[in-house]
This record gives C-alpha cells, structure tokens and sequence, in this order.
C-alpha cells in the first residue's frame, strides 16, 4: 500500500514509534546498553516499546532507567518473569519486563497476564494511555510465547495474542490503537494469521508504511526471521491514520569492538495522525 500524505488544511500530528527487545543481560551487556543508548539517542523517536527489559531485584541495575534518562524520557515498566540470572559471573535475582518509553504524556499504565504454561514462563501484556497533541493513543506492548510449535508454542501465542486484543476491546476508543512487541512468529505465520482478518483485521504498520521484506532476529544458523512487529488496531481506533516511512533500527555494531545492541533489531514507523 502507498503511504498516504496527510490532507491540505488539516493539522496532522507525527508520531514516531520503535519496538525493541533488549535481550536482558545476555552477551555484554554494558557495551550493548551503551549502544543502545546512542542508537536510540539518534532515533529520536516519540514512543518505545521495550521487552526483555533486565532489572535486578534490588535495583541497583535497570536497563529501562538507564534508557530513560539518557533519553530523557517517561516510563512505564511492567515487571515480568521473576527468575534469578546469570549476571556479570553471578546468580541474581531478576525481571525480564515490558517498558514504554515516551516523550509524550503518559496518562495511565497497566498490564495484564496473558494465558501461559510452566514451559512458557509466564507473559504479560502492557496497556500504555498516551496524549499526542490532544489525542489519544493505546499502545499495548507484549512478548508472546517463544515456545515451538512441537510443543504447543503456536496455540499458545494466538491465545495470548487473542486475550489481549480482547481486553483492548474492553477499554475505552483512542484515536489510535497501536500493538508492538515481539511476537515469536511472523503475521502470516499459520497461527497470527487469523488476525490479519476480519474480525480483528490487524494492519503491519511497516508494510503499510511501505517498508521492505525485514528481518528482526537470526537464528545460530543463519536464518532470518521476523519476529518484532507494530501493529495498527483498526477496530479499536476512531482516527484515520497515515503512514509516512519504516525502517528497522538499532542493528549498528558498536566500533569497536563491533557489539550489537542486542540479538534482535528495531523495528521503526513514523504515523500521521491527522
């Protein structure tokens, strides 16, 4: 689809928006947060929507903070997926969570457990209310079940993913409802699918935008996949919406010595809300 322009003598709003998974503390997780940082510095972007975002227990580490004040911004965490972790050589008790990050008023924030198993370990589901120029805006950020499909990992996200659309449904309209997150599948994956159609009718904001065939994470093996997405609610927004550029993001190596931000890569879209 052809991005649209927003209309002659309206007052359109853009709204630039990032989803990213910070891949906990794995790998080296002080050069990674620090490119992070820079990265997301040069994104300039108006909302983020963290997961796996690392905290431990005590506090005195906290990957969501760190990005907030470097970035200067507002947040919103849902902590999820208690467990201890491996963490600079010792075991420490940890979250794996769900954070917004945003420059625009947060006006309320709250999450949701979403269907899981012991294997799965627990998912949640984060409902952020934003202000954008006197509209409103729903981001719902999740991390749905990285399970495989030998052991029941498909059912499990299209359940997960259909139990929070049907609390979006619940809430009050926004001018625009957007999902972000990383999914562990692709949309046209057998499972996620079903939801690109009526009656949910979801719309990829990057293929909209007119972004290209994207991959957000590689296997050992080489493979890409796309598994980080940002969607567009239709049926849970009132406000026509344009879709002016995609991109994926925060894939630089930091020089040197050549770290990446994480294992996945951003995804980006800039809207139009006019």
């Amino acid at each position: 689809m052809t991005p649209r322009l927003p209309s002659e003598g309206t007052r359109a709003t853009r709204l630039k928006v990032v989803t990213f998974n910070t891949w906990k503390c794995d790998g080296d997780y002080a050069l990674r947060l620090e490119a992070m940082c820079q990265q997301m510095k040069a994104l300039q972007a108006d909302v983020v929507a963290l997961q796996e975002t690392f905290a431990t227990f005590d506090g005195t580490t906290d990957t969501a903070r760190v990005l907030a004040r470097s970035l200067g911004m507002q947040l919103h965490t849902a902590p999820a997926r208690r467990k201890m972790r491996r963490f600079q050589g010792e075991w420490v008790d940890s979250f794996s969570s769900l954070t917004v990050l945003s420059r625009l008023p947060i006006r309320s924030g709250e999450q949701m457990e979403l269907p899981s198993t012991v294997p799965d370990g627990g998912r949640l589901a984060q409902f952020c209310s934003l202000e954008v120029d006197g509209k409103s805006v729903l981001l719902i950020n999740a991390h749905l079940s990285h399970l495989p499909q030998s052991e029941g990992g498909g059912a499990l996200r299209a359940q997960q993913l259909r139990t929070l659309l049907d609390q979006s449904a619940q809430m009050p309209q926004h001018d625009l409802t957007l999902l972000c997150g990383d999914f562990n599948a692709a949309m046209d994956s057998a499972e996620l699918s079903p939801f690109m159609r009526p009656p949910w009718a979801l719309l990829d904001a990057f293929a909209q935008a007119g972004g290209a065939e994207k991959f957000t994470y590689r296997t050992p093996e080489g493979q890409g996949l796309n598994l980080d997405h940002i969607l567009c609610v239709p049926s849970c927004s009132h406000m026509a919406v344009d879709y002016l550029d995609a991109s994926v993001a925060l894939n630089a190596p930091m020089q040197p010595p050549d770290v990446l931000p994480s294992d996945h890569v951003g995804v980006c879209v800039t809207f139009s809300l006019g």
